[in-house]
């Protein structure tokens, strides 16, 4: 369990961290979990004096996640990074790589989230 971890929906996200801006948090990096077909769980993270702070939420498969990078612009980095590798959806962030900061047009699409595998057994083949 993480300590001073608050769970939030995600229509507190912006509220939730311009008073982190306003309390003088530093936006410290932004960590995703892929839950497969239930989506993500991402967790912000902030620090102030040695103390973090984080915001936790749920963001399912389809749902649009606002970006925070209007706040701390530096935060553009990892929602980037989330949206190319876990397949969320993360609207109007600051400078939008549009799925190309780090993965090219050959790469496997969101490799980071829980791909759902089916096997398929050759005919004849035991």
């Amino acid at each position: 369990m993480i300590e001073n971890m608050t769970e939030i929906a995600i229509s507190q996200l912006l509220s939730e961290t311009q008073k982190m801006k306003y309390e003088d948090y530093r936006f410290v990096t932004a960590s995703c979990v892929s839950l497969g077909d239930d989506g993500c769980d991402v967790i912000y993270h902030f620090d102030k004096d040695l103390e973090m702070k984080h915001l936790k939420l749920r963001v399912g498969k389809g749902e649009e996640l606002p970006s925070v990078s209007k706040i701390y612009f530096c935060a553009l980095l990892v929602e980037n990074e989330m949206k190319e590798l876990f397949g969320i959806n993360i609207t109007d962030i600051a400078v939008d790589y549009g799925g190309h900061m780090l993965l090219s047009d050959e790469e496997l699409e969101s490799p980071m989230a829980k791909q759902q595998i089916t096997i398929v057994e050759k005919k004849g083949a035991k």
